[in-house]
């Protein structure tokens, strides 16, 4: 069973794609294919969240072509009221594990809410788990080579207990999921069968802990659910998952691969993950499946002409994109140290070719580098949905079932790239 890479996807679709490919910001969508605002105010006010407690240079928000005005925080949350378009820029302290500036411009009726963070929110740590799996779950009998996952990662039965699971999970007392499922065929494998689970509720897991799950308790899975045969572009491979979350958990975990998921006889969210890859190319989406049968579907690659540069002024036009997210290096420089800052920008589509100028905001001590002299290397992703919720699940330390429900986002990113210069555009 592709366990380990599956484990791996999982945990990069979580956090690495949704916080450092995206330079650490997220926006709410509307618009075809998203949600709402992302839990915005009512009317025409914009809430700005920020997911941590790092200090900020400043934060400001304009409306229209109007002057910056600075954004006051209290409990992590700002909000401005604004009609049509407005933009809001964020400096993070030095030392931010994501992009020190941090752009955003969206119309009010595209976005209500944004969310934004400076360093990783959500802090995992290794945890051992040594896993006893009863003779059997249900009609299955235990046999070597049943896969037991705890979030993504998994450990395989050899035919005698325990099975060592070790995952990467918050600190703190969470009631954790664990799972069995069979592969057959491949490898990779062609088919997987949901064997079972059991619940452990109230554990309190600590770093570098291990901790033991006996064999009583487990159940067989109330249902099987289908995952459809993945429609990829020409080079592309690619992968499926579908993890279960509950209130009370603060992690999900693997319930099904492939071609197939099994359903809990619990209240909760299954949580579609799919992923596909070519040489430089990264296609993903996340749905909440409702516990259906799911047939993932992905956005179309970044094509020949769809993103370029001119001066300052960046032009995006992916034909599916609700919106577009750019994080990259040589754009800007401090002011005071001519240091080379992270910006990320999150620029909503105004429909057809969106062009957005870069802006100089007064009072975030940066300035825009030399177009003819610099070099820029950058990540690019057009997406579809509600991020801010994606990313309030992804990054919060407390997630809950209410972040994943309905929730339907896709992702087209393009990385590795950099050029020289002040044009540019994507081959």
């Amino acid at each position: 069973m592709q366990g380990k890479r599956l484990a791996l996807m999982a945990l990069g679709l979580s956090l690495g794609l949704l916080l450092a490919a995206c330079g650490g910001q997220t926006s709410g969508g509307g618009g075809s294919g998203g949600g709402g605002g992302g839990g915005g105010g009512g009317g025409n006010t914009v809430t700005v969240r920020q997911l941590d407690s790092t200090p900020l240079v400043g934060a400001y928000y304009r409306v229209g072509n109007g002057s910056w005005q600075p954004l006051t925080f209290s409990g992590g949350r700002a909000t401005f009221t604004a009609t049509g378009d407005y933009e809001v820029a964020v400096r993070c302290q030095s030392g931010s594990s994501y992009a020190v500036v941090q752009l955003f411009k969206a119309t009010v009726s595209q976005a209500k809410a944004l969310s934004f963070a400076c360093q990783v929110p959500w802090e995992g740590s290794f945890k051992t788990f040594q896993v006893n799996l009863p003779p059997n779950i249900g009609s299955y009998t235990i046999q070597p080579g049943d896969v037991v996952f705890v979030w993504g990662s998994s450990g395989a039965y050899t035919g005698s207990n325990p099975v060592s699971v070790t995952t990467e999970l918050p600190d703190g007392t969470q009631d954790v999921l664990l799972a069995v499922l069979r592969a057959t065929g491949g490898p990779p494998p062609t088919s997987v069968t949901p064997i079972g689970y059991k619940l452990v509720t109230g554990l309190n897991v600590a770093s570098g802990g291990t901790y033991t799950v006996d064999q009583s308790g487990w159940q067989p899975f109330a249902a099987t659910r289908t995952i459809g045969t993945l429609s990829l572009p020409s080079g592309y491979q690619g992968y499926a998952a579908v993890l279960f979350f509950r209130n009370g958990m603060k992690s999900a975990t693997i319930v099904g691969e492939v071609n197939r998921y099994g359903t809990l006889s619990l209240s909760g969210k299954y949580l579609g993950l799919a992923q596909a890859n070519a040489s430089g190319n990264r296609l993903v989406t996340y749905k909440d499946t409702g516990s259906n049968d799911w047939t993932p579907s992905f956005m179309s690659p970044w094509g020949t002409g769809q993103f370029s540069v001119n001066g300052n002024a960046l032009t995006f036009a992916h034909p599916d994109a609700q919106a577009y997210i750019l994080s990259a290096t040589g754009l800007l420089k401090d002011s005071t140290t001519n240091s080379s800052l992270r910006v990320g920008i999150t620029v909503y589509s105004s429909g057809g070719a969106t062009t957005y100028q870069v802006p100089v905001v007064p009072g975030l001590n940066y300035t825009l580098e030399d177009p003819d002299t610099r070099t820029v290397g950058f990540t690019l992703v057009a997406f579809r949905g509600d991020m801010t919720r994606a990313m309030t699940f992804f990054g919060s330390r407390t997630p809950a079932e209410s972040d994943l429900a309905g929730l339907d986002v896709a992702l087209a990113e393009r990385y590795g790239i950099s050029f020289s210069g002040s044009s540019y555009t994507l081959p």
